[in-house]
């Protein structure tokens, strides 16, 4: 895999200690205020949003930026092309970095420019600022909580996906969902020793089980309206029959085994944005092709057979909802975001 050590790029990568994965902690992770909200939408084009179509942590980015209607503020770079030495910016041609006359190919290269003495893997995504020549965040859930509070455009609905007096719960589903789930199933699915590839698919089938519960009366994990936890569990459900059942070898079910939340996964997938942001091949590509040492021919499975169109039928148990950054819900259409009426 690679990382960079005091500026250079090696061919080391200290994600393993004890035959265990282990996720290092984002170096570029300071909060992010409402003073850069509001450049984001009264500056538009000065920020860049760099991600990759395999990784979930990106996805949950444009995810918000889709939704939040930001494709035209906040520029999209998918980072993509071979990893040679690391996630290649532009399929591997020269990348013009905004804001200056410097070309890169590697994504390496950027934190370079951001800090000549970085030590640490340059992973996706970046929000860069082309005017300060600087990475602001490489931490997906710093980018989310950023995007969320850029004010909407005058007529726009201004909805937020953190609602009033939710946060302190919101966030502790987060902190297990990122646990038990997102990092739980590369802990499987790269783990060098028996104990602790066993630990981990338990954790990831546990969570599953409780969330086929919890989505078995209510439309979404908060009840009727989406909230900023649906967009952060989305990801990995969208990747896990075609990569973490098989590749990652968290094969006790799949998620197509568990009525519910694949009946949500899919009401999701109709939202704004997610089929736009999701590419099936990009993503079993990137991991069969980089993640681990456990395809040495490089032989990239079929995708499995798996109908996203199907319809989900949780409509239901209720209307889908977004909360206005007043407080206010509303009934909207998911596909165009527009009010049906109040709640």
């Amino acid at each position: 895999m690679g990382m960079v050590i005091d500026g250079q790029w090696v061919q080391e990568d200290r994600i393993y200690e004890n035959g265990g994965f282990r996720r290092r902690a984002s170096l570029f992770d300071a909060p992010l205020g409402t003073d850069l909200a509001r450049s984001i939408r009264e500056e538009p084009g000065r920020y860049h949003l760099i991600a990759s179509q395999s990784c979930p942590w990106s996805q949950r980015t444009m995810l918000m930026q889709s939704l939040k209607a930001l494709e035209e503020t906040l520029i999209l770079q998918i980072a993509h092309g071979p990893r040679i030495e690391g996630y290649a910016v532009n399929g591997g041609a020269p990348w013009r970095v905004p804001g200056s006359d410097q070309e890169i190919i590697h994504m390496h290269e950027l934190y370079r420019l951001a800090d000549p003495s970085y030590t640490g893997r340059s992973t996706v995504p970046v929000l860069w600022d082309s005017a300060g020549q600087r990475i602001m965040s490489n931490e997906s859930a710093r980018i989310m909580r950023l995007l969320d509070s850029v004010p909407g455009e005058p007529g726009s609905l201004d909805f937020t996906l953190l609602p009033p007096g939710l946060t302190p719960e919101i966030d502790a589903l987060n902190d297990r969902l990122q646990v038990e789930f997102s990092n739980a199933v590369y802990r499987a699915g790269l783990a060098r020793r028996q104990d602790l590839y066993e630990a981990a698919v338990e954790e990831v089938f546990t969570i599953l089980a409780e969330l086929e519960q919890r989505l078995a009366e209510r439309r979404y994990l908060f009840g009727e309206v989406l909230t900023e936890a649906d967009l952060r569990l989305l990801p990995a459900l969208l990747r896990f029959d075609h990569v973490y059942h098989s590749y990652f070898r968290c094969s006790r079910k799949r998620l197509t085994d568990y009525p519910c939340l694949w009946a949500y996964t899919r009401d999701l997938y109709g939202w704004r944005g997610v089929a736009e942001t999701t590419d099936f091949q990009a993503i079993r590509e990137g991991y069969f092709l980089n993640d681990g040492d456990g395809n040495p021919f490089g032989v990239i499975p079929v995708a499995p057979e798996i109908d996203w169109l199907e319809p989900h039928g949780r409509d239901v148990l209720s209307p889908a909802q977004l909360t206005l950054r007043n407080g206010e819900v509303v009934t909207v259409d998911p596909v165009t975001l527009q009010p049906n009426g109040k709640a």
